[in-house]
């Protein structure tokens, strides 16, 4: 078994099961259901279950390598909100895996590829996104890697509005480039809303 140390969970390189120490509800995911129809997982090939993340949203997960499936804007959303309340210290920031940058996966709803880029916000972690069906994969441990990274907003208790811009740019890059030699921008843009 090879630990994967940054995501907190093992991998058997022989037959390529995984074995995660702790539970799947200490991710915020419950497990609603098996649906006919379910996606085939991106990574796995095994049917997905329909959960909740969080309790409040709808996504597919894989019972096998805990990988998630999830719409674009409530990735942004739930990452935002688990930064804005985190409430333990943040862990030490884990360079970016370059070798995940090289592979291959397919969307599970279209089958075309997926985009497959550096994620440009917090923990160095690599993004799988389907821009047509508008949805991104993330494999286990990423989410809390991106909660636990160091930054401003984390444990800030207030929640950036979560628009288009903000999913695709990110909580500080959602304006125009003239922006930015204003610097009471975001003051004035949290205060006003422009």
């Amino acid at each position: 078994m090879e630990l994967i140390e940054s995501r907190r969970f093992f991998r058997c390189g022989h037959c390529g099961n995984y074995y995660f120490p702790e539970a799947v509800e200490a991710d915020g995911i419950r497990i609603v259901g098996h649906l006919a129809d379910a996606p085939d997982c991106p990574l796995c090939k095994t049917p997905m279950a329909h959960a909740l993340l969080d309790n409040d949203d709808a996504i597919d997960f894989c019972a096998k390598c805990r990988g998630i499936l999830l719409p674009r804007a409530t990735f942004a959303r739930v990452v935002n909100k688990r930064r804005a309340w985190a409430i333990s210290p943040p862990a030490e920031p884990v360079p970016l895996d370059r070798r995940q940058l090289q592979r291959t996966l397919f969307c599970p709803r279209c089958a075309v590829r997926f985009e497959t880029y550096a994620h440009s916000g917090p923990g160095n972690v690599v993004i799988d996104n389907c821009t047509k069906c508008d949805i991104i994969w993330l494999d286990f441990g990423e989410m809390r890697q991106m909660v636990d990274a160091p930054g401003k907003d984390r444990g800030s208790r207030h929640t950036a509005p979560v628009d288009d811009d903000y999913v695709r740019l990110g909580p500080y890059r959602s304006r125009d480039d003239d922006d930015d030699a204003d610097p009471l921008w975001f003051l004035r843009h949290f205060i006003f809303g422009d």
